[in-house]
């Protein structure tokens, strides 16, 4: 089980923001020195916790950077994984996004494995405690029935977007009617070119065999100005206050209502 989070790596395409801009403008922004304050912000206080408290901790997580990236980001990122079991920083130089993925997963997939679990997540968002946990199990069970040579997707479709705001921030609760890319997942031989990146994550029931859970409150999504691509719901969404939601958070997360209300 291998994951993958871009971290500000200048891919040629893959970005919806800037898109269409040149190598320098692209660099200014990814590396304004602001923007990657707060990207570590969220990633510090939000996704690395989330990873560091999953409770099945087998599995390997691949932070894809630039070589460029100044040594200043970089070791930091690599302090702040250092406790993180099996995660590793890969840093390439600009190519295509989609061959950046591909040479990616292939750098952490064991040499060993007969089949890879591939699964993204950005440096702004968590995952519930349980996730990996719970996503090995969906492909033990599924993938006999589904295939062992053809693609399986899995995900979740309910969970939370914190909307970050000056004047409060919000919290929603969601159930998406179509696969949201935080945390989904594709299993494949090892070796096979496709991974959860080839095609929108909206799509995925298009084409490949997709199962997500929609029980478990499996995600928190936030939302902000800095977000690459549109943040909207496919679904259900519906406001949820600090007070209902407090229980939920902790039972599933290692954050109070409060850190979050207070992001």
């Amino acid at each position: 089980m291998v994951g993958l989070m871009r971290f500000s790596y200048p891919s040629k395409g893959g970005f919806v923001k800037g898109e269409g801009e040149d190598e320098a403008a692209q660099l200014a922004r990814l590396y304004d020195p602001e923007r990657l304050e707060r990207r570590f912000s969220l990633f510090e206080r939000l996704t690395l916790p989330a990873l560091l408290a999953q409770s099945d901790r087998d599995f390997r997580m691949v932070f894809l950077i630039g070589r460029s990236l100044p040594d200043v980001w970089r070791d930091r990122l690599a302090a702040a994984i250092a406790p993180l079991p099996g995660g590793r920083i890969v840093a390439l130089a600009p190519m295509p996004h989609y061959m950046a993925i591909k040479r990616s997963f292939a750098i952490a997939t064991p040499v060993e494995a007969s089949h890879i679990t591939g699964f993204r997540l950005d440096d702004d968002d968590a995952i519930d405690r349980d996730h990996i946990g719970r996503m090995r199990g969906m492909v033990e069970r599924l993938l006999p029935v589904s295939g062992l040579e053809v693609p399986l997707v899995t995900g979740c479709n309910r969970g939370f977007f914190l909307e970050r705001k000056p004047d409060g921030n919000q919290l929603f609760e969601v159930t998406e009617k179509t696969p949201i890319g935080l945390g989904l997942a594709m299993t494949t031989p090892a070796g096979m070119s496709e991974n959860i990146f080839r095609r929108n994550h909206r799509f995925c029931g298009q084409y490949y065999n997709t199962f997500t859970d929609a029980n478990a409150l499996a995600f928190i999504r936030t939302v902000h100005a800095d977000n690459d691509s549109d943040p909207h719901a496919s679904g259900r969404i519906e406001p949820m206050g600090w007070a209902e939601a407090a229980p939920l958070i902790a039972a599933h997360f290692p954050f109070a209502a409060e850190d979050l209300r207070r992001l």
